[in-house]
């Protein structure tokens, strides 16, 4: 709800057991382990048209005062949601996978870690498309202040084994920078 409430999130990790044949889609990942930390750009992540003034890649200290991190938690690089410059109150920010082709697999895990740091923190879910994006469901959110901390967590897709599927990360700005 202030400009006290960046959100950050780094290292993502994504496992399976087998690799599988490519879905038609703009890149589509199918060798794995697969991992992304943003050390030289986005990776075949793309920000939606819509938030591309609140995603930002950064390395250090985020613009704003008691907000944000002061590092990335896996090499230098993190994407994290800017609430300055008018990117609040509720602004959302989508920051979306490529394709993921799960049609081999038995299992499959998705990890990473976040960062929810600042008096007014909005919140952060992740979703899962099984339809190349048209519709998403939720698997994961959290909101508030969490402290100055990478928190990591690990979601469990061994359900969605067997199909394409794309992730993204939608946040929301706090009421306030």
């Amino acid at each position: 709800s202030t400009w006290q409430g960046d959100i950050a999130i780094d290292a993502l990790a994504f496992t399976t057991q087998v690799s599988s044949s490519p879905l038609s889609c703009n890149a589509t990942i199918n060798a794995f382990p697969y991992q992304e930390s943003f050390e030289s750009g986005l990776g075949d992540w793309e920000i939606l048209p819509s938030s591309y003034n609140i995603w930002t890649r950064k390395s250090g200290f985020t613009t704003s005062g008691g907000t944000g991190p002061t590092s990335a938690n896996d090499g230098t690089f993190y994407m994290y949601t800017e609430a300055s410059n008018n990117n609040y109150p509720n602004r959302t920010a989508t920051l979306q996978s490529p394709c993921f082709d799960l049609s081999n697999e038995n299992a499959a895990y998705f990890s990473f870690d976040y960062h929810m740091y600042g008096a007014a923190m909005g919140s952060l879910a992740v979703q899962i498309s099984t339809d190349q994006g048209i519709t998403w469901v939720d698997l994961w959110n959290e909101s508030g202040n969490l402290g100055d901390v990478w928190n990591s967590t690990s979601i469990n897709l061994s359900a969605y084994a067997g199909q394409s599927i794309r992730i993204r990360f939608f946040a929301i700005t706090g009421t306030y920078y």
